[in-house]
C-alpha cells in the first residue's frame, strides 16, 4: 500500500489546487446571483478562465502553478506585480493531500475512501469560503447533509440512521431558534442560515447526543479567536460584529471525528 501513497498524496495535492480555485471563486458566482446579474453556472466560472492573479489578473502559466513548490519558489508572491499570494492557498493544497493520505491509508482501495475523501474536503472547502467571505454555500452544506445520511444508511459512520435523521433535524432547528431569539432582542441576525445547514450535517455526522458538545466546542473557539484577535491585532468586536461561526463549527466536528473514529475519548462521558 505505501508504493501508491506517492501519486495519492501528488493527486490531493493536484485537488487541492483545484479547491483554492472554488473558494476564491465561488463567493464571487454567489454575490452575482445576489445582485441578479447575468453570468454563467458555478461549473463553467470554476473551469474558464484558467488560473490568474487576483491582483493583477494575469495568467499563471503551468511552472507557476505547481501545488505548494511554486508558492515556495515565488515566495508567496505573484512573479508580475509582486502582491503577496496568500498562504491559504499552500494550507489547502497541503490539508487536502493529507486527506488523501490519510483515508487511503486507513481504508485502502475503496468507495469508503472515496466517501471520507468527499466529506473531508467538503469541510476544507467551507471552512476557507466562510473564514474570509462569510457564505457558507448551500450547495456545499447541503451535501454534508447528504453525505451523512448515506454514510449512516450505509454504515460507514457509526450513527444509527435514525439517530442522524434527529440531529439533522435539531442540528438545524437549535441554532434556528437561537437566532430567532437573538433577532428578536436586537434585530439583527446572530447566524446565518448556512450555519444552521452545517450544524444540521454535523448533527447527522455524529448524532443528536453531538449537538450540545459540538455547539459548546464552537462558542468556546469563537471565544478564544475573539481574545486572540483583540490582543494580536487590537481588533475590538462588538456585539454586532460579523464573525464567521461555520469554521468553529467545523473544528469541533473535527474534534468529534477524533472522539469518535480515533479513539481519543474526549467526550466519551458526555456522549
Amino acid at each position: 500500500m505505501m508504493l501508491y501513497l506517492i501519486p495519492v498524496v501528488v493527486l490531493g495535492l493536484i485537488f487541492g489546487s483545484f479547491f483554492n480555485v472554488v473558494i476564491y471563486r465561488t463567493p464571487i458566482f454567489l454575490e452575482g446571483q445576489f445582485k441578479k446579474k447575468n453570468q454563467p453556472s458555478l461549473l463553467n466560472q470554476l473551469a474558464w478562465p484558467t488560473s490568474f492573479c487576483t491582483s493583477c489578473k494575469t495568467k499563471i502559466h503551468w511552472f507557476d502553478n505547481i501545488p505548494i513548490l511554486s508558492w515556495i519558489a515565488l515566495k508567496g508572491r505573484c512573479r508580475y506585480c509582486h502582491k503577496t499570494i496568500k498562504i491559504r492557498y499552500c494550507i489547502v493544497e497541503l490539508l487536502t493531500a493529507v486527506i488523501f493520505s490519510y483515508s487511503f491509508l486507513k481504508f485502502g482501495f475503496s468507495y469508503i475512501t472515496i466517501y471520507w475523501i468527499a466529506l473531508f474536503s467538503i469541510l476544507v472547502i467551507l471552512f476557507f469560503i466562510d473564514f474570509e467571505t462569510y457564505y457558507l454555500p448551500d450547495f456545499f452544506t447541503f451535501s454534508i447533509i447528504i453525505l451523512a445520511l448515506v454514510g449512516s444508511y450505509f454504515q460507514i459512520t457509526q450513527i444509527a440512521l435514525t439517530d442522524a435523521l434527529i440531529g439533522g433535524f435539531f442540528g438545524f432547528f437549535v441554532l434556528y431558534f437561537v437566532n430567532f431569539i437573538y433577532k428578536t432582542i436586537r434585530k439583527v441576525d446572530g447566524f446565518g442560515g448556512g450555519d444552521f445547514k452545517l450544524l444540521a450535517g454535523l448533527g447527522a455526522w455524529f448524532g443528536w447526543p453531538s449537538l450540545l458538545i459540538i455547539i459548546g466546542i464552537s462558542s468556546v473557539l469563537a471565544l478564544v479567536f475573539i481574545l486572540l484577535m483583540t490582543l494580536i491585532i487590537q481588533r475590538k468586536f462588538q456585539l454586532n460584529s460579523m464573525l464567521p461561526f461555520g469554521p468553529f463549527l467545523i473544528l469541533s466536528g473535527l474534534l468529534m471525528y477524533a472522539n469518535t473514529y480515533l479513539n481519543f475519548g474526549l467526550f466519551q462521558a458526555y456522549l
